[in-house]
């Protein structure tokens, strides 16, 4: 009798470890899967980042004193003029954000695609990047918000303010619908990007 006791605690103890075990496991994974969707949602937010700090620099390079610098100026869609490549060819370069429908396939219901064009082309613009949130915000000289609602006060537009939000495009979990904090996260707003040859 004492032996089958002796058997049985040991099959439970045994099963308490492996149980263990596995919880053990499971942390670490979910560890290494949150660490290295950070890096990816960094190096992501980075590569656009670079690109879209180029452009808004060159904004206004260039362009003659009387020339509109601003083409369209709205929250996810903007175009302006500059010399992106100091040619002393004046470039339109124009960003704008996607469907979410272009994305349906991804777990996160908030991505989109960010695109570019210079010149109008591609004609179906560049993919530079997924994004979760894009916005652009316009400043006149005194730093107060311009209504974009009136193209003729795209004129007084002297700053962009940009804000950027990059997800991992799934999220560590077995919920079919994840919250929306269990998505890996990197965000960045930048408000003194554009060249000084727009506040001119």
């Amino acid at each position: 009798m004492t032996v089958i006791l002796d058997i049985l605690s040991s099959i439970v103890i045994g099963g308490f470890i492996i149980l263990m075990s596995f919880g053990i496991l499971d942390s670490t994974n979910k560890f290494l899967y949150s660490h290295n969707d950070d890096l990816i949602v960094q190096q992501n937010l980075t590569a656009i980042t670079t690109t879209l700090e180029y452009d808004l620099k060159k904004i206004g390079f260039g362009i003659p004193e009387h020339e509109n610098v601003v083409l369209l100026a709205d929250t996810t869609h903007m175009q302006m003029r500059g010399d992106i490549n100091r040619d002393w060819h004046p470039d339109t370069i124009e960003y704008y954000v996607g469907p979410p429908s272009e994305l349906a396939h991804t777990q996160n219901p908030e991505d989109r695609f960010l695109y570019r064009k210079i010149n109008g082309l591609p004609n179906t613009g560049m993919r530079i990047g997924i994004v979760t949130d894009f916005r652009f915000s316009y400043l006149d000289q005194d730093r107060n918000v311009v209504d974009i609602s009136n193209a003729f006060n795209w004129q007084k537009i002297k700053l962009v303010r940009t804000t950027l939000m990059v997800e991992n495009p799934a999220a560590y979990t077995d919920k079919s619908n994840p919250d929306p904090d269990e998505y890996r996260t990197a965000f960045w707003q930048e408000t003194d990007l554009v060249s000084r040859n727009l506040r001119r």
